[in-house]
């Protein structure tokens, strides 16, 4: 109760996060919505998922070499991690569970990072939280798109994959949102840099290796071409934080020659 009572749901790293939940629940209920047209084209979805996933594990590797010298280490832990659950899991046969796990943690992880984030930009500066928010919370659609898929691909049911998709695309936003405004204080860019290394190997598994296991049916050239659209699709989204960035940059200078007011 002490914890949930000193939350600030107005603050506005939770807002943008609750923002982003309501574009991911958006997204999920739209796929939900079109059952039928989403398993009949899984393996094109899958594809799809792959190029986007994949790429937006290699942009954000850079963020954590910029931060730590571990980063190597561990995105091939994020990596390995994934693939040792999946490993154990199909052992014993049950190739649909290991599917749904990994997905759902990759993810789901990957969502809470993202509001983390929020709480980082919005700490640092509300006009440079904002901006960012743009290019954040605009991916939130595809992200609830792509987790329902995926747990529909292994198999998993129609309501519960709603549910799951659900808790791993939105509700882990505003949770990383919300922690942060309790550990910001002891966690250090470097720590973030760590965590969104983690991140990036978790996602290149699911983009690289685990869903290349669904893109085998199919027409090949029409599979080659969602996930190469898949790629240009996370491209665009990237090339919106780079200048996020670059306006963050702008801003700073800007800052940094205003004259010091004397106190």
């Amino acid at each position: 109760m002490d914890f949930i009572a000193g939350i600030d749901w107005a603050a506005p790293a939770v807002l943008a996060s609750l923002l982003a939940a309501l574009i991911a629940t958006l997204g999920l209920f739209s796929v939900w919505r079109s059952e039928e047209w989403a398993v009949r084209n899984s393996t094109y979805l899958a594809a799809f998922a792959a190029g986007v996933l994949l790429t937006t594990a290699v942009f954000l590797m850079p963020e954590g070499f910029k931060t730590t010298p571990l980063a190597p280490l561990l995105i091939l832990l994020g990596y390995s991690l994934l693939y040792l659950i999946n490993s154990i899991m199909t052992t014993g046969g049950d190739h649909q569970s290991a599917g749904a796990l990994v997905s759902l943690m990759a993810i789901g992880f990957h969502s809470y990072i993202d509001g983390f984030e929020y709480g980082i930009l919005f700490d640092h500066n509300i006009f440079l939280g904002i901006m960012a928010s743009l290019g954040l919370v605009t991916h939130e659609f595809a992200e609830g798109v792509l987790l329902y898929v995926l747990l529909r691909l292994s198999k998993v049911p129609s309501s519960l994959a709603l549910i799951l998709a659900f808790v791993g695309a939105a509700v882990t936003t505003p949770l990383g949102a919300v922690t942060s405004q309790f550990v910001l204080v002891m966690v250090d860019p470097e720590m973030t840099g760590m965590l969104l290394s983690v991140a990036a190997g978790a996602l290149l598994y699911v983009g690289a290796t685990h869903l290349t296991e669904h893109m085998r049916e199919g027409r090949r050239g029409s599979t080659i071409g969602a996930y190469a659209l898949g790629m240009i699709f996370a491209l665009g989204f990237n090339a919106l934080n780079v200048a996020d960035e670059g306006v963050r940059m702008d801003h700073q200078t800007i800052e940094s020659t205003l004259p010091i007011s004397p106190r």
